[in-house]
């Protein structure tokens, strides 16, 4: 339940995370391609975008997955606005998956010589990810303290 752990720091580093996450779309990622652009130029392997060009499918699918995270942001941004109940375990490995996803765009930026071509827009965007993280981390630590466990000499 995610109601339960929202706290002062929580709250100001989801709201951070959307923040980021909010500008990230209109940053550059990469010259001239501000991050709405990168997110349609990732799912032109689904619907073709002006000069995409053809990807090998060991490109396209990191892509397009790393494009689906946008949604998973914003599913996981408004549950925990809207206060709705989800289980700890299940927000750290969605958001730990979303983050390691769009890693790849610097891994492949770093295998093609080209970090130097990642611009502020990628990192606040992987930012607000890493943000959305650490909350759900400091929910599943929250969580342990606080578990119902019995302890000795105390009834279940």
């Amino acid at each position: 339940m995610l109601e339960t752990y929202q706290t002062k720091l929580t709250d100001v580093l989801v709201w951070t995370a959307g923040a980021a996450f909010a500008a990230s779309w209109f940053l550059p990622v990469l010259v001239d391609v501000p991050g709405w652009m990168a997110f349609r130029y990732a799912l032109a392997p689904l619907v073709p975008y002006s000069d995409a060009g053809n990807l090998t499918w060991d490109d396209s699918i990191p892509q397009v997955l790393s494009a689906l995270t946008n949604l998973v942001f914003l599913i996981l941004f408004t549950l925990w606005v809207t206060r709705q109940k989800v289980r700890p375990g299940l927000f750290v490995r969605i958001t730990l998956a979303c983050f390691l996803l769009n890693l790849y765009w610097f891994v492949k930026a770093w295998r093609d010589d080209g970090l130097g071509d990642l611009l502020v827009g990628y990192y606040a965007w992987q930012a607000a990810f890493a943000l959305l993280l650490g909350v759900a981390v400091i929910i599943v630590v929250a969580n342990r303290r606080t578990s119902t466990t019995p302890t000795a000499g105390k009834p279940s």
